[in-house]
């Protein structure tokens, strides 16, 4: 599991919590926080973090065989779409059906894959403990 910090924005009854990710150092070369849009997640709030605390979080890694699914499958789709339209554009005298049959069986991979998304939208992180500022730690430490 990968640590991260973030800030908690919302807290919830069932030991759940709205956390806002961090920009950090692992995020260099990464597209998603370049957008200017904060990466905002659920977590399990299991030490009761409070909204506005700092914390540190656990987040799930992606399992290794989604990259087929995000990356295979759909050229697979492009692939099989074009050739059943080139089939039927030969069977009905037409041209061009490979395409659009292409696209159309791709996009209908892509609606599918969206709805399974949100109806999965299962928690991936844990908040693990409170991050503390270095001056608390060093109050802490001189206690």
């Amino acid at each position: 599991m990968k640590r991260e910090f973030a800030l908690v924005v919302e807290t919830y009854d069932n030991n759940i919590a709205k956390v806002q990710l961090q920009r950090g150092t692992s995020c260099d070369g990464c597209s998603i926080c370049s957008s200017g849009k904060p990466i905002v997640l659920r977590a399990l709030n299991n030490i009761n973090a409070s909204k506005g605390d700092n914390v540190i979080i656990e987040v799930e890694e992606l399992k290794r065989g989604i990259n087929f699914f995000v990356y295979i499958v759909p050229l697979i789709c492009l692939i099989v779409g074009y050739v059943i339209g080139d089939y039927f554009s030969k069977l009905m005298s037409t041209e061009n059906l490979g395409p659009i049959f292409s696209f159309v069986l791709f996009f209908i991979y892509i609606i599918f894959g969206i709805l399974k998304l949100k109806k999965n939208n299962k928690i991936i992180a844990n908040i693990i403990c409170q991050n503390k500022s270095i001056n608390e730690t060093i109050n802490d430490f001189n206690k």
